[in-house]
Order: structure tokens, then sequence, then C-alpha cells
């Protein structure tokens, strides 16, 4: 009797050592945490669905919480269900007082929508505020929806003032060539493409680009050496896939 007695209470210490708190003790903010820190390591690992998921069961539990929302408008905006990350856009915006990098977030949602005045009204909210550190981007972003309007020497005025702000912002160089090429000045296009490339060497599409301009200037090493550059720089993907096929096409002319 006494080995068990003492049995017993060996067993009954080694039990209160060990803490409990099973599932049904956490709180929904708590469990909304571990939803959220799993949707996060989904989209790391590009499971973007896995990621949809979670953020849903998270957002359930944690409605008020605008890192919730926000990445949930993000994965909305990735499956391109675009209606419904506008509104999770909209929801995060009201909780975080409009928070300038929300406000850029939902202005590139509408350049996906194609809704370029509300791109525009949205980038001009960010770009004003004093507390945003990437003016330049939403800058850069509002021309280009000018530039999709057909407004070519307002989109250019916003290019240039991105330019001036962050002279190493290769987007604005790019999207200046595109309305070069559309006014039909080659020079420009030619030389923002090559600004654009000097300043983001691994930026594919002036590149593809700049090797169509050189391969109708008969430039073709010139090309060929663009091509290499994007297929180098991304093999296996869709731009290598064409700059490829444009290869085969510039190898076959110059033999």
């Amino acid at each position: 009797m006494l080995k068990i007695l003492m049995t017993m209470i060996l067993a009954l210490s080694l039990f209160a050592c060990v803490p409990i708190t099973p599932e049904s003790q956490k709180t929904d903010l708590q469990r909304a945490d571990i939803h959220y820190q799993m949707a996060m390591a989904n989209l790391q690992a590009k499971n973007i669905t896995g990621a949809l998921k979670e953020l849903l069961l998270s957002v359930e539990l944690d409605p008020e919480n605008e890192s919730i929302q926000i990445a949930l408008a993000q994965t909305y905006q990735r499956k391109k269900a675009y209606p419904q990350a506008e509104k999770h856009y909209l929801i995060a915006l009201d909780l975080s007082d409009n928070d300038p990098r929300y406000q850029n977030n939902l202005a590139s949602l509408y350049l996906n929508m194609q809704e370029w005045d509300k791109a525009i009204y949205y980038f001009d909210l960010a770009a004003h505020n004093l507390l945003y550190v990437d003016t330049a981007v939403s800058i850069t972003g509002k021309g280009y929806a000018y530039f999709k309007k057909g407004d070519n020497q307002t989109a250019l005025g916003n290019f240039n003032e991105a330019i001036e702000l962050a002279p190493r912002y290769a987007s604005p160089y790019y999207f200046k060539s595109q309305i070069y090429r559309d006014m039909g000045n080659i020079d420009k296009q030619k030389l923002s493409l090559q600004r654009a490339i000097q300043i983001e060497p691994k930026f594919l599409e002036p590149r593809y680009q700049l090797a169509l301009i050189l391969a109708q200037e008969n430039a073709i090493a010139e090309a060929i050496e663009q091509l290499e550059a994007i297929i180098d720089y991304s093999p296996g993907t869709a731009m290598a896939f064409k700059a490829e096929d444009l290869l085969q096409t510039l190898s076959v002319t110059r033999q």
C-alpha cells in the first residue's frame, strides 16, 4: 500500500508540473494570430489559396485588426478577386485612419480594375501625405493611370516629378519609354529604356523592348546581348520564353 501511495503522489506531482493550455482556453485574438502567422507562411511559400483560407479564419476571429484586413485584401488581389480586395482595403483604411500605404495599395488595385480616376485619387492622397516614405512610387502610379487615360503630357509630368524625387527608381523611366513609343520618338524611347536597365539590370521588360528596337536598327549583336541577359536573369519564366523565341529568330536572320 505504501508503494501504491508513493506512486500516486509522484504521478500527481508530475501532472502538476505540466501547464494545461487546451485550444478551448485560447482567446479569439490568440487563435486569430495563429491563423495569421500560418497565412504569412503560406504566402512565403507562394501558396496563395492556403493563405486565403487561413486569413478568412483569422479575420472572423479578429475583424478589427488592420494587419489581417490588409493581408486579406492583398491576397484577394493576387487571386484577382478584385471586389473582395476592394472591400477589405477600405476596411483597413478605416481601421488605420487612412494609412497612406493602404491608400497606395488600394490605388494599385484600381489600376488592376482599370478604374483610372479612382487610382489617381488614392495615389494622390498617398503622395501628399508628409509621413509617407514612398512618394515617388505613388506619383509614378498616378502617372501610369494618366497614361492609360490617354493624357500623355500629365503622365510625363508625373514621371518626371517621380524621377526628381527618386532618381534611382527605374519604373518612371520605363513608363516614359512607353509614352515615347506611342509618340513615335524612338530616340527618347531608347534612352529611357537604357536608363531603366542601368538602374535596375534585372528589370526584364525594358531589356526586351530595347532588344526589339536594336533588332529593328539591325544591331543584332546588341539585341542578342539583351535577350541573353533576360534568359540568364529569369530562366524558365514567360519573359525568358519570349526572349528565347526572339533570339531564335534573330539567330536565323544573322546566319
